[in-house]
Order: structure tokens, then sequence, then C-alpha cells
């Protein structure tokens, strides 16, 4: 183990970060402080022991966020692969719960602070010492405050005593954090430190951001460039020649290839004095044309062999990359495993009637209430956003959230945008950021529904290009949440029997933009009988095949006189792809087909014989005989076996026994299902449901 504590603290130590004199492997979050002073708990780090030691680490303070595995001289066994990957998973959960309950307090604790500061005076003695003027900075008790914004939010604060140490609030984020001076316009300079902000605006009148540390200009930058594609960068560089690597140049200069910006770097000329290192320092002691002269001749960071001719014009091209070296893998956090996952967008199609809107909500009262998934396993809690363009939350939405167990204070529905002082529909063409701005007040946004995902879609949805380009919005805004995005969408009619990715309407890009596809069916056996099927169509990031049954029930909401509802009643999980699951006997069913189903029939019957036996186990004897999943299925159906739970929580499972008599008549070669009462034998009638309220159902 002390190898393994070795190892742990070298690759802290690599990444820039002190490690702390003493290492737990007990798997929970520790904090340490990184530069030796007291409260700064800016460090920390998960390392589990057992097993193989594999952990994770970081600084908060710098956005640094590194996972590792020990070296035990040797190739993982597959299964010590799985159990690391379960290991990683439950690590980047814990990390990311504590970073957002931490950076959650901190924005709490910012905007206390900063609206308890006071307008700063000049004669303040670090402006004073610094020759510069307060730009939106404050006064708390006599330090200065610079506020940090994160999307137009403030997110934390930077400290500066009157003799110029500095800190940063604790658990506030800073990465992608800056602190703008100035209005943007044709140029922006992007620099590390407050006092070099000030004295680039005051020598230039540029808009500046403060970007408070060289690892943060790049994130800064490329923000910048996004929210400006037409503004000029200036990427404004400490020259940290007494460091080693120079870290002020060499960030910046990166920051300036990443987002076609010029890199500005101040030159004390040959005669340069001790310690200086910033435009600060170079505006006291060269005076501000120097440093004016000095950001005018910001040169383009750019090789001649990323230069091209079209006759007499010269034309800069260039393709920007990220090199792996600046990035870290991590796994994909799922909100359901392996059905709904953080930070992607999703599809849940099916044809009308079928219960999509009702199932998306019960999945939005699950995630409210921390609630348990129909494979037992439970949910992450946090809030939901929806989006609906067809019901009304006060008599249809709502009403089925309440029915499904859904906390309504963590449920938001996305109304009108009042934009000066007028009322206008949401536009998620036009209104992505002002949502963002809201579900970052919210802090554990987990879901987004729209219903239906063509609204989201202004140009023709039926054209690739359109579909894509109208629903990126909607796809980054997952991203940058981290939160499940989940789009409603109809099957096409008299498409039965297709791929379900071919038969979600609309343009094939909602199934191909999409990282997961879920689809919901209303199915008819050969005995008569209808059920509803909830499947999993595609999935990039996992598994896909497999579903549920469900049913759903149609009730009064206690407590609230008058109002019907629905909800959904999660039956028995399925395997099988999706296709195979999707088969409707009323538009497929052919001489083959029944005959493999007589056969499916006779197998169940003698399997069953003898008395109950795992749905798991019929299932690999099926296999085994060559008999198909969905051919098993439409036979069990067909024979009215029945399906027990035994077991709660992950561990449960299903067992199939047959019904009390199976008799075969022959007339049409069907299994007909008979039952006894009181000694006298009865068919079973068959289950024909009378057609449901669409109202109730989607």
């Amino acid at each position: 183990m002390f190898e393994v504590m070795t190892q742990f603290k070298e690759a802290i130590h690599s990444a820039g970060i002190k490690p702390p004199e003493k290492i737990e492997d007990d798997g929970r979050l520790h904090r340490f402080s990184t530069n030796g002073k007291n409260g700064n708990v800016a460090g920390w780090y998960i390392l589990h022991g057992d097993g193989i030691p594999a952990g994770c680490f970081g600084d908060w303070r710098t956005g640094i966020t590194q996972y590792w595995r020990a070296n035990i001289g040797r190739k993982l066994t597959l299964q010590e692969e799985c159990d690391y990957k379960k290991k990683m998973e439950f690590i980047a959960l814990k990390r990311e719960a504590e970073e957002r309950k931490r950076q959650a307090g901190a924005r709490e604790r910012a905007m206390t602070l900063f609206e308890k500061a006071i307008v700063v005076s000049n004669d303040h003695p670090y402006l004073k010492e610094k020759s510069i003027k307060a730009y939106g900075a404050r006064d708390y008790k006599g330090t200065l405050v610079v506020p940090i914004y994160i999307d137009e939010i403030l997110h934390s604060l930077q400290f500066i005593s009157p003799n110029g140490s500095k800190h940063f609030l604790p658990g506030g984020r800073v990465n992608g954090g800056y602190f703008t001076i100035g209005k943007p316009e044709d140029s922006i300079c992007v620099c590390e430190g407050y006092a070099t902000g000030a004295s680039i605006f005051e020598a230039t009148g540029h808009s500046v951001a403060i970007a408070f540390n060289a690892g943060n200009l790049e994130s800064v930058a490329r923000f910048l460039r996004q929210k400006y594609p037409n503004v000029q960068l200036i990427i404004c560089a400490d020259d940290d020649i007494a460091t080693e690597g120079n870290p002020g140049i060499t960030k910046a200069r990166k920051a300036a290839l990443r987002v076609g910006g010029l890199l500005a770097i101040p030159d004390f000329g040959n005669n340069r004095p001790q310690g200086v290192s910033d435009f600060n320092d170079l505006y006291r002691c060269a005076g501000i044309e120097v440093v004016k002269r000095c950001i005018n001749n910001a040169k383009e960071q750019i090789n001649q062999k990323d230069l091209t001719t079209n006759g007499n014009e010269t034309i800069k091209s260039a393709v920007e990359l990220i090199c792996g070296t600046d990035l870290e893998p991590k796994p994909i956090h799922w909100i359901w495993n392996n059905w709904l996952a953080a930070g992607k967008f999703h599809i849940l199609a099916g044809a009308p009637g079928t219960g999509k809107t009702t199932i998306a909500l019960n999945l939005a009262a699950t995630i409210t209430r921390g609630g348990q998934w129909p494979d037992g396993t439970k949910s992450e809690l946090g809030s939901v956003l929806i989006w609906s363009g067809e019901d009304d939350p006060k008599d249809t939405l709502l009403p089925r959230l309440l029915a499904q167990g859904a906390d309504r204070s963590r449920i938001f529905f996305i109304s009108n945008v009042n934009e000066n002082n007028k009322q206008r529909s949401f536009d998620p063409s036009k209104d992505i950021d002002k949502l963002r701005e809201q579900a970052l007040k919210i802090s554990d946004v987990r879901l987004i529904i729209v219903d239906p995902v063509v609204n989201a879609v202004s140009g023709d949805s039926h054209k690739n290009v359109e579909v894509r380009r109208d629903l990126q919005p909607l796809v980054e805004l997952g991203e940058r949440l981290q939160t499940v995005v989940l789009g409603i969408s109809h099957f096409t009619k008299e498409t039965a029997g297709r791929d379900p990715l071919e038969r979600v309407t609309g343009s094939i890009a909602f199934g191909a933009l999409a990282r997961v596809v879920l689809a919901t069916a209303k199915i008819t056996d050969n005995n008569g009988q209808s059920k509803r099927l909830f499947v999993r169509a595609k999935s990039n990031n996992g598994p896909d095949g497999g579903g549920f049954n469900y049913t759903i029930e149609h009730i009064s909401l206690t407590g609230y006189n008058g109002v019907c509802t629905s909800k959904v009643v999660w039956g028995e999980s399925v395997d099988g792809t999706a296709r195979e699951l999707l088969i409707d006997t009323n538009d497929q069913w052919n001489s083959d087909d029944r005959s493999a189903l007589i056969e499916a029939q006779d197998f169940l019957k003698a399997e069953l014989a003898d008395g109950p036996l795992s749905q798991k186990e019929i299932e690999r004897r099926a296999k085994n005989v060559g008999i198909k999943s969905a051919t098993l299925r439409r036979a069990k159906s067909a024979l009215g076996i029945e399906a027990n739970r035994h077991g709660f929580g992950a561990g449960s499972t299903w067992e199939w026994h047959l019904p009390s008599k199976v008799i075969t008549l022959s007339k049409d070669a069907h299994t007909q299902n008979v039952v006894i009462f009181d000694g006298n034998d009865h068919l079973r009638l068959k289950n024909i449901q009378s057609k449901e309220s669409q109202t109730f159902n989607d």
C-alpha cells in the first residue's frame, strides 16, 4: 500500500498540485491545502484502496481534475476492468455531486458578500500602489472584491488585500469565469490579473476580460470567441521570465492559437527591472504609451504553412485541433443507467395513444423524488424543466406528475419570455441562453423535456440540415448543463415493421442526432390481446434493445376534486431488439410466423410443465433451440403465461409459470387459455381493450 500512496502522491505532484502529507484510501472525498496556507482547501482527492487502487484528484481553484489508477505491473483481467469502470463511475458521481454542492453554496455566499460590499474609493491602498482606478470592484471591510462571472451569472469572488495578497472565495468556481472592464466592441483584451486589466483598459480603451490566472486564459478566450465570433481577441501575457517554463507566455500563446487571436507580450527593453512581469508593471515603470504600443503590436500566432494564396490575396486557413494531452477521459454520467445519459440529447417516439408524454412525466417524477426506475435501480435526485407546446400545465401536465409521485417543488414549466416589458412565446432559436441562465439558478436540473421536439425546429423538419441546425442549441444546452434533454416525437403512419429509427416523424436527423432513442408502442398479439412496450431503439453510449411492459391507469387525483388524470404502471422487463419487440401481429402475420409460434408454445408448455422457471433461464433455453425472443414472447402471451417478480431492486428476478390449465383447439391451431372456477372449465375471454382517450395517453 505504501507504493500505491507514493504513486498517487507523485501523480498529484505531476499535475502541478502540492499533495497532502497524509493520504486516506477510504473512498471518501478529502480536501487539502494546495499552497500551504491555512484555510485553503481547494485541493481534493478520492482514493479507493480496495481491489485495483484507483482515485481522482484536483484543485477547485484552478479547475484541474484528473483520474488515476495504480500501476500494478500487469494488464487487468476482464473482471478487473469492469470493476475499475464501475469504481470510476462512482468516483465521478461523488466528485461532481460535491463540486455542484460547493459551487452552489459559493454562489449564494458570493451574492451576499458582493451586495454587502460598498463602492471602492480610488484611494484604496492597492489601487494607489498599482496606479489604477476602480472599475466595478468593491470594498468589503478594507479588502478589494472583484466579481467572477460565468455566462453573466455571479459565481465567485476574488479578494485582494491592501498589501496585494489574493485569494478566491472557498468553493467558488473560477475555471471559465472572468470579469470585464469596458463594453466589447471591435477588440477584447484577455489577461490574467485585475491590475493588469485596468492598466490595459486605461492605455487602449479596449474592453478587457480578466481571467485571474494563466491556466484560465484559454477557457475564457474560447467562451468569448463563441459569444463574439467577429471580435478580435488579444491575449495579453504575463512574462513570467523567472518561473520555469514561463507559464504566462506559454498559456497565453496556446490560448491565442486556439481562438485565432493575437498575442501581446510586455516589452521591458534591455534594462528590465527586477521582479516585473505584467502590463501593470510595464505601465508603472515605462508609461501608458509603451503599454499601448505593445498591445497595438500584438502578433498573430500562426505558421507560414497555414497561409494559402488565392491570386494576389493571402488567405489564412486553419483547423482548430484539440491535443489529447489537453483532455481527460471520463465516464458517461447516467441519470438512469444505460437509459438516460446526462449531457446527451434523447428522442422518445411512438404512435399516438401510446402514452409518450405520460411516460416522459413518469421519468420526470422519478427524478424529482430520487425514486426507483423500472429496473429497480435508484434515480439521482434533481429538478426538471418542461417545455410543452401541446398540453396545459394546470389541467394535464401537473396532475399527471402528481399522480406519479413528483415533488412539485422540483418541477419548472418553461413559459413565456419577458422582453422589454412585453410577453412573447419562448423561441429556442433565440432564447436558449436565457433558459440556461435560469437553469443555472436552479443548479440541479437533471432533465429537460421538449414536447413535441419538432416545435424546436423553425425550418423544414424533413430536411437534415435544417433539423440539425435548429436542434443544435438544445444539444449544446444539455452539454453545458450536463442534463438529459428528452425530445418527444411521433411515429410516421404506415411504417410498422420498419426499423424504429426510420419511423420517427420528419428527417432522419432527429434519430441520428440523438444519442439515445426510446420508443413506445401498443401491439396486439395473435390472441387479440393488446399490450404496451417501452423499448430502447438506439444508444451510442451503452447497450441498445430491451425494454419494459407498462400499462396506463386512469385515476382521480386524490385531494383535487374533479381532477382526472393518468399514470404509468411498469411491468416486467423484456429482451430483444427494438424491431423484434415492436412487431404487431395485426401488421405482420404469415404461415412461417404461425409455425414458429406453435413451436414456441410447445416449447414453453414442455419447459414449464414441472413448475415455474426464471425468465432468464427460459430465454437461455429458447435461444439454444433456435427460438427468437420476439416469438417466445408472443407464445407466452398466447398461452396466458403469468410472470411474478421476486425480490426488490436490482437483484429482483421474474419467474414464468403456466396458467391453471392449457388446452389446444384444433380449429385454428392457436392455444386458448382455460381457467377453473368452482370446478367448471371456462374459456378465458380475450381482453379486448376499449380505445383509450389520447388526452390521457399522450
